[in-house]
């Protein structure tokens, strides 16, 4: 017997858990990665590539003001290109969609989103991939670009039918 009065082989048992009531009181969050095309990647880094090849030659040529010049100049491309683009994601509340990329953040409420589809459109947005899609409220529209796209749309369509009260049109 310890302590307790219990013997060794006594099992205490954990008090009554009830999973649902404690997944109610969170809020509903899912997090969406953007996707990112390759050649967007080689876009956003060949500047900077290009002046690290620059010092290299320069410091062979003994030139080693310049390099540095070039080092700095790649280093602030790639702080200032991490700044908008780090991280890109798309994040699913249960009364908005944020939208992240880098230092630029919306927040769109719900039931102000009025379509959802699919896009490849090239205009700007916080995606990094043409494989997007296209979310439309009443004032502007915004492009992102969810690894997951077919998931992203149906969670988001779903979370918006929740969202927008009943007789109020829904995306479709």
């Amino acid at each position: 017997m310890n302590a307790a009065g219990l013997n060794s082989d006594d099992k205490i048992s954990d008090p009554p858990h009830d999973p649902p009531a404690q997944e109610m009181k969170r809020p509903r969050k899912s997090v969406y990665p953007s996707a990112v095309d390759w050649w967007l990647l080689v876009l956003l880094l060949i500047g900077p590539l290009i002046l690290i090849m620059m010092s290299v030659l320069l410091l062979g040529q003994g030139r080693a003001r310049e390099a540095g010049y070039c080092m700095w100049a790649s280093a602030g491309t790639l702080l200032v290109t991490a700044m908008f683009t780090v991280p890109c994601r798309y994040t699913i509340l249960s009364d908005s969609l944020t939208i992240r990329c880098g230092i630029l953040f919306n927040r769109v409420p719900l039931e102000q989103i009025r379509a959802i589809e699919p896009s490849r459109s090239w205009l700007s947005g916080p995606a990094l991939s043409l494989r997007r899609v296209k979310i439309s409220t009443a004032s502007r529209f915004y492009l992102v670009s969810p690894a997951e796209r077919d998931r992203f749309i149906a969670e988001l369509t779903d979370a918006v039918d929740r969202a927008h009260p009943s007789g109020e049109s829904a995306p479709g």
